[in-house]
């Protein structure tokens, strides 16, 4: 039988009082560039003429970065360009959460205190770009057929491994598929 978590965190009661400003009725509708745009938070190209008295030199491989204002929960998120869709949204959640959860720079920080912020974003990011309430219909749909971890990605419109990463903060463990069996629901992980 299919143990379903249903405490919520402190990251989840965040990600959530944040749609509560929002009235979305399917995962496709999260528009994180809207969400930033009511918070304040402007989106910006990772270029170096958008980027002048933020930082002097910028690594290649970055492909988001954002500093927050000095007041409320405002910022700026700089993104690379051409990046696709599904990427480009997850950057944006990630990086709308470090502005929204922790209001500041890790750009002095260690590598300590900078993985702890990106884990806490991270989870964040989860819960606002699948929250519990679309994945019940996840559930729903598992009883008429099986619905594997691609199916779950396409509906939520992110990567396969953001999706069985969101997965696991529910069930503490990877999750490949829901399935039903004599009217009960159960997960699938698959082997390599």
């Amino acid at each position: 039988m299919l143990q379903i978590k249903t405490q919520t965190d402190y990251w989840e009661e965040r990600a959530e009082k944040v749609l509560s400003h929002f009235h979305y009725e399917f995962p496709d509708e999260i528009n994180i560039s809207d969400i930033c745009w009511r918070y304040g938070i402007r989106i910006l190209p990772l270029d170096h003429p958008f980027m002048d008295g933020y930082v002097e030199n910028t690594d290649d491989q970055l492909k988001a970065v954002s500093f927050p204002s000095t007041t409320d929960r405002r910022g700026t998120i700089f993104i690379k360009e051409n990046l696709n869709a599904v990427e480009k949204k997850l950057l944006l959640t990630e990086e709308f959460c470090h502005i929204y959860a922790h209001q500041k720079s890790q750009v002095f920080m260690d590598k300590h205190q900078i993985g702890k912020l990106e884990n806490q974003a991270k989870r964040m990011a989860a819960y606002l770009l699948m929250p519990n309430r679309f994945i019940k219909t996840v559930y729903e749909a598992a009883y008429d057929e099986a619905v594997v971890i691609s199916d779950i990605a396409d509906y939520f419109l992110v990567t396969e491994e953001f999706a069985q990463y969101r997965l696991e903060l529910i069930f503490n463990r990877k999750v490949d598929a829901f399935v039903s069996y004599w009217g009960m629901l159960g997960t699938f992980e698959l082997f390599e």
